[in-house]
């Protein structure tokens, strides 16, 4: 499930953002990857369920962040 979540531009694109901007609200990744609402959730759904992003929930709005934890077990694993 890992290498599948990885293998997808629009998720890479997501958690480059997330990397970058530390905590971003679902809202705001429209913008990075000219993608749709509803194909941005699914692709943040697949993030979240493969361990790599967290999700906090603010009012109407979710918030994530990058699961620093499995970013550093997967630079362990690249050469």
């Amino acid at each position: 499930m890992l290498f599948r979540a990885l293998a997808d531009e629009t998720r890479l694109a997501i958690l480059h953002q997330l990397r970058d901007e530390g905590e971003v609200c679902a809202c705001d990744f429209v913008a990075c990857c000219t993608k749709a609402q509803p194909t941005v959730s699914h692709h943040l759904k697949v993030l979240r369920e493969a361990g790599l992003v967290s999700a906090e929930k603010r009012g109407l709005w979710v918030h994530y962040r990058l699961n620093v934890e499995m970013a550093a077990r997967i630079r362990e694993l690249l050469p």
